[in-house]
């Protein structure tokens, strides 16, 4: 296990001691923690403290951020009151939870095994597969599910959670085996409209990717997508817009679709490879159109995957696509 603090590193040095002091107070569940600063804390600068820290510290959830007070003394000496969603001892009870489930998956899914890709694609496929997106996870006349469906105790106890709980379970479950992760906000847009939210930078072999849980599981429906897993600033930028400054995403080494040579910038490329497929007995196709391959109509795509599959001697029944052309995906499905 990794201590992966991405967003300690971008505070100055009094903000780093404030976050030191504050984390400290907080895991020993204190109800006044002292903080190293002369005068006031501003409230600016308390929630730049208190961001940072727990997108650094998924293990921290069980604080509100909203109900916290901060008060000076004569002396210049200045404490934080924090409000606890929960006691010490249902922390501990959590805790457990969540350490037993996050064991219990590394070996589930053979975690110490293999390339860091490899654990990565496991834990990613794992989401997909068993987690589902809370959609009343924002409703406020159930306070207590938004606490769940933002933290990682949503994912871990109850499969569901909102983007913000997946993502930062996704951060706990690669740091538990070395590899680096940050939990990344900001806003995302999806049929015209921008939302909150949040999802991953991940390290692999030295080169950080853009990887978003959330948006895959939401996308699988009875499959697993991989549109949003390991892809550069300038695919994600197209539909997601940054809060803080992040490591610069740029390659595409470790993409799905790059590692299974599943991206086609040419038409030639792309009609050998959906020829090849049917003639294996494939009824589902599933790759990348690179941006500089001209975009297909996809009335035009269904009537070349329709032409091949009856020049291949298969009966083409219907051809069902699930595009997303902000990447270039494609999903097909022949009956």
């Amino acid at each position: 296990m990794i201590v992966d603090r991405y967003y300690y590193t971008q505070l100055n040095k009094q903000e780093q001691a404030v976050y030191k002091a504050f984390y400290n107070g907080l895991m020993a569940h204190e109800d006044v923690i002292p903080i190293p600063i002369k005068g006031q804390l501003s409230k600016e600068v308390f929630n730049k403290i208190f961001r940072a820290m727990t997108r650094d510290n998924p293990l921290i959830y069980y604080v509100n951020q909203s109900a916290c007070n901060w008060a000076t003394d004569a002396f210049g000496h200045t404490a934080i009151c924090p409000q606890y969603f929960y006691s010490r001892e249902t922390v501990r009870k959590y805790n457990r939870n969540i350490e037993n489930a996050v064991n219990n998956l590394a070996a589930q899914l053979r975690l110490t095994e293999g390339t860091d890709y490899e654990k990565e694609v496991r834990v990613h496929d794992w989401f997909c597969k068993n987690v589902k997106y809370d959609f009343k996870g924002a409703d406020m006349d159930e306070p207590a599910r938004v606490v769940l469906s933002h933290n990682i105790v949503g994912v871990f106890a109850k499969q569901k959670a909102q983007c913000e709980g997946i993502a930062k379970a996704v951060k706990v479950l690669l740091n538990a085996v070395d590899i680096k992760c940050i939990v990344a906000t900001g806003e995302a847009e999806a049929s015209g409209k921008k939302e909150h939210h949040a999802w991953n930078v991940i390290d692999i072999d030295g080169s950080p990717y853009q990887v978003d849980v959330t948006w895959d599981i939401g996308a699988s429906k009875g499959r697993i997508a991989y549109d949003y897993f390991n892809v550069t600033d300038e695919i994600i930028s197209k539909t997601h817009s940054f809060e803080d400054e992040m490591p610069k995403c740029i390659s595409l080494k470790d993409n799905y679709f790059e590692r299974n040579r599943l991206t086609f910038r040419s038409r030639s490329q792309l009609i050998a490879y959906i020829t090849q497929e049917i003639e294996q007995g494939q009824n589902k196709l599933y790759f990348r159109i690179d941006g500089l391959f001209p975009k297909l109509r996809r009335s035009e795509l269904a009537g070349m995957v329709a032409k091949i599959a009856v020049g291949g001697q298969r009966r083409a029944v219907k051809v069902q696509q699930i595009p997303n052309e902000k990447v270039g995906t494609y999903w097909i499905r022949i009956y």
